[in-house]
């Protein structure tokens, strides 16, 4: 089986990971791999065409691709002659399904009987307002509502939540299926020396408790509510100190360095930008927070847990689902039930949050394993593929005996 993935663009964010981690995980099974960034090159490609995919960017600027670039990609497509597409995120669901389609129509102008490739979407969101945080994303998300009936053969959504706000916006319910992000248990993992060397590297007291946030620089992730409960907890807690990891998260971000110093807590604060191994600054960490707005799964929170770090976070999409009883969640935007649930967690003994990241561990261990995510991924696409090849030999036969 051949698969063909079509994403947005490849930085090392959530769903992006998400795609590298499922590519890993299915070495050695014979599914072969091929990914179209719609953008140009970003940090994961290396990475990708290491875990043995071939890589193609199409370059194309922010916005809808102009007619080149999109009959490109349906040559790119025809090219490749996948047995599944897979597409990720609003952007590449809606031009991967268009130019599949418009692929499929010119092998049928060429006279070719050959089945469409089976076409899954791929959504990583939960609250469609506030991931159309532009008018074009707004756009988007509304197009792959009005075409999620007749585009897609199938669409795989990352939780529950994500599914169920997605069917309320408009998608088609009898194509979604949930499947849970997946987790390289190998890879993100407890460190004996994370703790000490992590302290050591930042400048920090070998007795500092520690709490870190890692994600993109963008509304949805709420740093203004994290930056409030960090000056709480600082009021409480003035030995605690925090690292901040992410595109955008480092001192070229005049707008994120401002209001740090507005809030007087730079002395407190690391930023350290898109870390190519988050992992090794995860373990290091006493407790992980997520201060989001909107999230899927979110990646890292499953990352953390794995690492045996326990997490407070914003009761967005399913992660209080993925976290469990293993830590805390508090409502978005609440600055002071983050604050209040950073400092309970930071207050218990010690003993007792090794318990709560020993069971997060377990947890991800039991349920969100990569391995996993990929058997139901893989299952996902072989029965999509079968129906499809069904659907049209029954299609050409009718024609045929007409």
């Amino acid at each position: 089986m051949k698969i063909v993935h079509v994403i947005t663009a490849l930085p090392a964010d959530g769903a992006e990971m998400l795609l590298y981690r499922l590519i890993r995980a299915s070495r050695g099974s014979g599914v072969r791999h091929a990914v179209i960034s719609l953008s140009s090159e970003d940090t994961l490609a290396a990475r990708i065409r290491e875990a043995g995919a071939e890589v193609r960017m199409l370059g194309m600027r922010r916005g809808m691709p102009g007619p080149a670039k999109f009959m490109t990609l349906v040559r790119w497509l025809d090219e490749l002659d996948p047995d599944v597409v897979q597409s990720w995120l609003y952007h590449g669901d809606l031009i991967g399904g268009l130019a599949l389609h418009a692929m499929n129509a010119t092998r049928r102008l060429r006279g070719s009987r050959a089945p469409r490739p089976a076409l899954v979407w791929g959504i990583h969101h939960t609250d469609l307002r506030s991931t159309g945080s532009s008018r074009m994303t707004r756009w988007v998300t509304k197009a792959c509502a009005m075409l999620s009936a007749r585009v897609p053969d199938a669409i795989v959504c990352c939780g529950e939540a994500a599914m169920q706000s997605h069917v309320q916006g408009g998608y088609c319910a009898g194509k979604m299926t949930v499947i849970p992000n997946g987790f390289e248990l190998d890879v993100c993992k407890p460190m004996p020396l994370a703790r000490e060397h992590l302290r050591r590297d930042l400048g920090f007291d070998a007795d500092a408790p520690v709490v870190g946030i890692v994600g993109r620089y963008h509304a949805v992730k709420d740093y203004p509510n994290f930056i409030d409960a960090m000056r709480r907890v600082l009021d409480v807690l003035p030995q605690c100190r925090f690292v901040m990891a992410g595109r955008g998260l480092d001192h070229d971000n005049g707008e994120l360095v401002a209001r740090l110093h507005h809030a007087g807590i730079t002395h407190a604060a690391r930023l350290l930008g898109a870390l190519e191994h988050p992992e090794t600054m995860l373990a290091g960490l006493d407790v992980f927070c997520l201060s989001s707005r909107s999230e899927g799964l979110p990646t890292v929170v499953g990352e953390a847990m794995a690492c045996r770090v326990p997490c407070v976070a914003t009761d967005v999409g399913d992660t209080a689902w993925l976290i469990g009883e293993t830590g805390t969640v508090v409502p978005p935007g609440n600055a002071e039930a983050l604050a209040h649930a950073l400092i309970h967690m930071l207050r218990i003994p010690s003993e007792e949050r090794r318990a709560l990241g020993l069971a997060a561990r377990e947890r991800i261990e039991r349920i969100f394993s990569i391995e996993t995510s990929w058997r139901r991924y893989e299952e996902t696409y072989v029965s999509t593929m079968n129906t499809q090849r069904k659907s049209t030999h029954d299609c050409v036969g009718f024609k045929q005996t007409d």
